[in-house]
């Protein structure tokens, strides 16, 4: 089979190499579920990355990329301007209708939900869109019923990859989706049960949910474009706070003071240092240019984190003065 048959995701110019459509869409999908376990929305955060280039197995943009890439003679049928065509072939509205319409035949919680995971996918190259403009209009009413020969949904389901659809299709029925948004909105209204401050909360989780999709995307296409990228990733395995404190310790230990300034601030170092252990909440630290606030706010902040742990209220946060 031609390299041009298959749905491209990326190409890696560096050696002609391309990345797959699906590959794309289950790497995605297992970062984005990682994130957004945070907020214990890990099934959305995966239907959302596997969904959220579904419009990219469409011809439209099949031609496009492959024209693109000079996968395609110039001579040939399928070939198109792929210049004149850049950010105009739109592939990621079908991903959104996807979902949207298998939760608008559900119930009201699950239509919201249809409603907030199509929106970050709607959404992925352009910023969360709005879903009314400021005359009241239903835009995201209306890009759900964006024309077909512009989404190419019909199409799109009939080629995709069976293990894409199949998934995802498990992923839309798991009563786990509507129970882990139901019991994420439970914790909300037990800190903010006004309304006004919970739709707020409501809100944030979205755009965390949102940015759980751009942080994947954007992640597998680095690493796929620059392969030495994911060595590099802690991929949440991070260093304990202990350890960075150790590091630091030992950094600022081997800076020995030569000039009158030098112990200016390393008694502001220390000062930093001893008000680590106060209770958690916002702090200012006021020190002229030069007196040396990078690395001791640094060191207030890791160790006020180690002194801390456990807490979580704790907000550190030095603010230069």
């Amino acid at each position: 089979m031609n390299i041009s048959d298959q749905p491209i995701a990326h190409w890696r110019a560096s050696d002609s190499t391309p990345q797959y459509l699906h590959n794309h869409l289950q790497n995605v999908a297992s970062i984005s579920k990682v994130f957004s376990r945070k907020i214990r929305l890990e099934i959305a955060g995966e239907l959302i990355g596997l969904l959220h280039d579904l419009g990219k197995y469409s011809k439209e943009f099949r031609d496009y990329i492959n024209s693109a890439l000079g996968l395609l003679n110039p001579d040939a049928d399928d070939y198109v301007d792929s210049r004149s065509l850049k950010g105009k072939v739109d592939h990621s509205s079908a991903g959104a209708q996807y979902i949207w319409q298998f939760a608008a035949a559900k119930g009201p919680l699950e239509q919201q939900i249809g409603q907030v995971l199509a929106l970050c996918i709607a959404s992925h190259h352009s910023g969360l869109i709005d879903c009314l403009d400021p005359d009241g209009e239903d835009t995201f009413g209306k890009r759900m019923q964006k024309a077909q020969e512009k989404t190419h949904l019909d199409e799109v389901t009939q080629v995709a990859d069976e293990c894409v659809l199949t998934r995802a299709n498990e992923l839309m029925n798991s009563p786990g989706l509507t129970k882990n948004v139901r019991e994420l909105i439970q914790r909300i209204a037990q800190h903010e049960p006004q309304r006004a401050p919970l739709q707020q909360q409501i809100g944030l989780a979205v755009r965390f949910l949102f940015s759980c999709l751009i942080d994947a995307d954007r992640i597998d296409t680095a690493d796929f474009e620059e392969k030495r990228s994911r060595e590099y990733r802690p991929n949440s395995a991070y260093v304990g706070w202990e350890v960075l404190s150790q590091r630091l310790e030992r950094h600022l230990s081997s800076m020995e003071p030569r000039r009158s300034i030098d112990v200016l601030r390393r008694n502001i170092s220390q000062e930093c240092l001893d008000a680590a252990s106060r209770e958690s909440g916002i702090y200012t630290l006021t020190v002229p240019t030069g007196g040396g606030k990078t690395l001791a706010s640094l060191r207030f902040a890791i160790e006020h984190a180690v002194t801390s742990r456990g807490d979580s209220a704790c907000l550190a946060q030095a603010v230069r003065g």
